[in-house]
């Protein structure tokens, strides 16, 4: 039986994100902004059955502006130091 509906409903997930898609977003690891969430430093909705998380994606990048960037080493393997 076709549809006959007609009215438009407005998304209510607009200007939501995951918080993979969050992280690409402000260029963090999503492991940060999942730490943001989970410190209610931004705002976070479990969809479903709370494998997926989302996050305002303004709210994200207003954050991230004021947050500190840690100047951490990066991660791999180490070199060895030459003895003589």
């Amino acid at each position: 039986m076709p549809s006959t509906m007609t009215e438009v409903f407005d998304n209510p997930f607009e200007g939501w994100v995951t918080i993979k898609e969050a992280g690409e977003i402000v260029n963090r690891d999503h492991s940060t902004v999942r730490y943001w969430a989970e410190t209610g430093k931004i705002t976070c909705y479990r969809i479903g059955t709370g494998a997926v998380r989302v996050v305002n994606v303004e709210e994200v990048k207003e954050y991230s502006k004021q947050a500190k960037r840690l100047d951490l080493p990066k991660r791999g393997k180490k070199k060895k130091k030459k003895t003589e």
